[in-house]
């Protein structure tokens, strides 16, 4: 069931042992002792980290899919499948705090580690580091097992003032973020140094503390919230530079676009190239360039062949009208409708463009 859940990803979290963690390709991690076993979107399995040896499944209040025990004791770690819970950016947090709830009050049931985080876990595939006992191959709605646990509301929640006992229940991260932003918002200058500093200190008071990159990363992300305008001035202010930001931004492409289209306009008078080579040789797509052999279709043409004189940030279209023909062979004198006529080189064009 392991292999089943993990099957929709290349590359898989794993270990030769619990102090550090690699990346390998799926069919090499799954050999691995340790593994993650939820996919990188949902989770599917609630792991527990049973520490104590008195783990007999006939005493279990519910029973688990897998246990996988260790060679010498009956330390374990037991595996729980579920109706898998959507977990990235755009999940629900009500969905992924009544998924938390749950797994600390199975831990609670069955005597597990509250501080354990679900993320390496010991394999059930790799038999020759670990005794297996599979149990069922039945999958738990969370509404099922949240039947066996005494589930803490989330107003029991706030109500934890001890930032110890809230990380145990909802976890470490969702602990120091929703506590260092209240103390943010008091600051008179919130910069994230600051706010780093704070949420260090948080979470220095931790049995187990988080790593230093993701309290860098939880500073990060309340500073880049607090760095929004809140009051009229400030969101008019901010509206103001937001505007003057893409007017400069539209500038630049608009010069950016025209140059391309003059290029593409050289490479159309090769009758030899596609529209498909032009849109390789320009990085650009084929609808683009579509557009833009329309527009040199409509040219109109005029007796003078001397090369417009363009201006910065302007179409050569935009600078008198001229005929393509007698440009392109005042220009390389190579081109004329002629069979006697010697054509546009690709390594001609090619030097023009670079």
């Amino acid at each position: 069931m392991i292999k089943e859940t993990l099957t929709t990803q290349k590359k898989v979290k794993c270990s030769d042992t619990k102090s550090h963690t690699v990346i390998r390709n799926l069919a090499i991690a799954l050999e691995k002792p340790y593994i993650q076993a939820n996919p990188l979107n949902s989770y599917e399995w609630i792991i527990l980290d049973i520490d104590h040896e008195d783990t007999y499944i006939d005493d279990l209040p519910i029973k688990p899919n897998i246990i996988v025990y260790n060679k010498d004791n009956n330390k374990a770690h037991y595996y729980f499948k579920i109706s898998a819970v959507h977990n990235n950016g755009f999940s629900s947090y009500k969905a992924i705090e009544y998924l938390r709830a749950v797994i600390y009050g199975l831990n609670v049931l069955l005597g597990g580690d509250i501080a354990f985080n679900q993320q390496l876990s010991k394999n059930p595939l790799a038999k020759d580091h670990w005794r297996v006992l599979e149990v069922h191959n039945r999958e738990y709605e969370l509404s099922e097992l949240a039947e066996y646990c005494d589930l803490v509301p989330r107003y029991k929640i706030k109500a934890i003032e001890d930032i110890k006992d809230r990380a145990d229940i909802i976890g470490r991260n969702q602990t120091i973020f929703d506590t260092v932003r209240v103390e943010a918002y008091r600051m008179d200058n919130p910069t994230e140094a600051n706010i780093r500093a704070l949420a260090e200190s948080f979470n220095n008071s931790l049995a187990n503390p988080l790593p230093t990159n993701e309290i860098k990363s939880i500073a990060k992300s309340i500073a880049k919230y607090l760095s929004k305008p809140f009051t009229k001035e400030q969101k008019e202010k901010f509206r103001e530079k937001q505007s003057q930001r893409g007017k400069k931004s539209g500038v630049v492409r608009k010069e950016k676009a025209e140059i391309k289209k003059g290029k593409a306009f050289i490479l159309f008078a090769n009758p030899k190239l596609k529209l498909q080579d032009v849109a390789d040789k320009l990085e650009l797509s084929i609808q683009q360039i579509k557009r833009y052999k329309a527009e040199f279709k409509k040219v109109s043409l005029t007796k003078s062949g001397s090369p417009p004189t363009i201006t910065k940030g302007a179409s050569i279209l935009d600078n008198g009208i001229f005929k393509v023909e007698n440009y392109l062979a005042d220009t390389f004198s190579l081109y004329a409708e002629r069979e006697d006529t010697e054509k546009i080189p690709i390594c001609t064009i090619n030097r023009l463009l670079e």
